[in-house]
């Protein structure tokens, strides 16, 4: 109990425990520096941690790091050349997995149907080319109003005056605050 009698409920705290680990992989932008990581959620789960600097605030967006960039044997192999080479045997699987990911890809995407063919029209099942036949006439386009005619509105909820009488006693106080100008100059 609190000290007007009322109960204090529990509150429920989350604490996410962050690990450190130090950024192996040599072209990342934290480098060799040890970050606060947690274990990724979703699909990237087993491939990914989430992490952000140590002295970053609690309520920093965390950014998802690779958890092969955590490994120090693989990060050592890498180095760069100055005359890059790739052998054609890695280049032919490289093509391979590839293929098979357009692949599947294409399995999984819902191909149209093909103009002409029953459905094509719209959902009574029409054919749309039947109703273009039975277009008639063209149409006329309507006059356009002046820009006056605009600005006069029709809505008098927010004034107990006819709307003409609004607009006409705004180019009244419009014409009284412009400067009068000279002539010949």
């Amino acid at each position: 109990m609190t000290a007007r009698g009322i109960a204090n409920p529990r509150q429920k705290t989350h604490e996410i425990t962050f690990d450190p680990r130090e950024v192996t992989y040599p072209w990342h932008r934290w480098f060799g520096l040890t970050i606060a990581t947690r274990k990724a959620g979703g699909p990237h789960s087993e491939r990914a941690y989430l992490c952000k600097l140590p002295e970053s605030p609690p309520h920093t967006m965390l950014v998802e790091v690779p958890k092969w960039m955590f490994d120090a044997a693989d990060c050592a192999q890498m180095r760069l050349e100055a005359f890059p080479y790739v052998d054609c045997e890695t280049l032919r699987s490289l093509e391979r997995t590839l293929m098979e990911q357009r692949a599947s890809l294409r399995s999984t995407v819902i191909q149209p149907l093909p103009t002409g063919h029953a459905g094509s029209g719209g959902t009574d099942g029409s054919d749309p080319r039947s109703k273009m036949e039975k277009a008639v006439g063209a149409v006329r386009r309507t006059t356009r109003r002046t820009a006056l005619e605009r600005s006069v509105s029709t809505d008098t909820s927010r004034s107990s005056k006819p709307a003409g009488a609004v607009a006409h006693q705004h180019a009244d106080r419009q014409s009284r605050l412009r400067p009068a100008r000279k002539r010949g100059t």
